[in-house]
């Protein structure tokens, strides 16, 4: 398997472990969903797409990390509706930080500083996220 296959792959398992934990249930996506997971919560269904880096960045002295929130369609680049994903888990391999996001607002990446990643608490993201996207609905 290609390095960036696996690499996804992780992602997508790390997420699924965390999910699980805090989840009632947690279905993996079709090859053809635009998301990759479908997580039920009580009463609530949400999807989830995964995206995940193993790479940083410097910019003014600091490394960063960067997430590409566009997909190909038919080798068209093209954004992730709010019909097709309700949230994003933002993997940064390397210190196997996971930020669960909200599909609302982004633009067509999604960066953090690799120290803020350091300092993220997964299941407070996934909470607040969770929180917010039901709001939304």
């Amino acid at each position: 398997m290609a390095l960036n296959l696996r690499i996804g792959r992780a992602g997508e398992y790390l997420v699924a472990s965390h999910l699980i934990r805090s989840l009632d249930e947690l279905f993996e996506a079709p090859s053809s969903s635009r998301y990759d997971y479908l997580v039920h919560n009580k009463e609530n269904v949400y999807k989830v797409q995964v995206k995940t880096t193993a790479s940083k960045f410097e910019h003014h002295s600091s490394d960063w990390v960067r997430w590409d929130l566009t997909k190909r369609v038919r080798k068209i680049k093209k954004g992730y509706t709010k019909e097709e994903v309700d949230l994003f888990a933002f993997v940064y391999l390397p210190l196997d930080i996971v930020e669960f996001i909200p599909n609302y607002k982004l633009g067509k990446t999604y960066q953090k500083k690799v120290e803020y990643l350091k300092e993220v608490d997964t299941y407070k993201s996934l909470r607040r996220a969770l929180t917010i996207v039901d709001e939304l609905k």
